[in-house]
């Protein structure tokens, strides 16, 4: 019987992990930038296809409530924050439902950080809540099989959504283009963001 305390879970296809995992097929040596938090079923999954996986949990570090409007992060904050191993290129970066969760003003310095770990044709995969309402806390997610996520919602609290749209939110993840989006049923709409342009990988301060 489930604790009164467990996390509510309900499973959703999901296009976006589907298509991404078939961009990754026949290949065992990739590296994956994972921003949720680490579970051993996602890690093993991803281990068909990844010579390792770094587990950096954004969501355990950022404050919630969102962060105000006027309060934006330094690409120096985020290092600070997620301490990623200098020299690293990432193939993907599992954003998961994080970008829901923050400002538009504080993406472009978190992209910005994140975009001196990526190369050429790396793959952002994120999920845009599409609801006036999304739930307070961050949904972790459980790779079920290579097209179904489960959805493990900590309670039933909700906050408004910011509805991030398709310009905006492209104009705030400088450096990559949509490759592919799917709107679900569940009024989700899943990205896959791929990386085109090299930045200056100069020091931060």
């Amino acid at each position: 019987m489930r604790s009164k305390h467990a996390p509510e879970a309900v499973v959703h296809t999901s296009l976006g992990l589907n298509t991404l995992c078939q961009k990754l097929q026949g290949s065992t040596d990739l590296k994956i930038l994972e921003l949720g938090p680490a579970r051993g079923g996602n890690i093993e999954f991803w281990s068909q296809f990844c010579s390792s996986v770094f587990v950096a949990d954004l969501g355990a570090s950022l404050p919630l409530p969102r962060l105000a409007e006027d309060q934006e992060r330094t690409e120096t904050e985020w290092k600070n924050l997620l301490g990623l191993p200098e020299g690293c290129r990432f193939d993907v970066i599992l954003f998961w439902d994080l970008l829901n969760y923050i400002e538009l003003t504080s993406i472009p310095s978190l992209v910005g950080y994140l975009s001196r770990f990526c190369r050429p044709g790396t793959i952002l995969f994120s999920l845009i809540f599409d609801h006036s309402q999304m739930p307070e806390e961050i949904t972790v997610y459980r790779i079920v099989d290579p097209s179904h996520l489960s959805y493990e919602i900590s309670g039933p609290a909700m906050r408004a959504c910011p509805r991030h749209q398709p310009r905006a939110l492209t104009g705030a993840l400088r450096g990559f283009r949509t490759s592919e989006s799917f709107r679900l049923r569940n009024s989700v709409v899943e990205y896959l963001f791929a990386y085109e342009e090299e930045k200056s990988t100069a020091r931060l301060s």
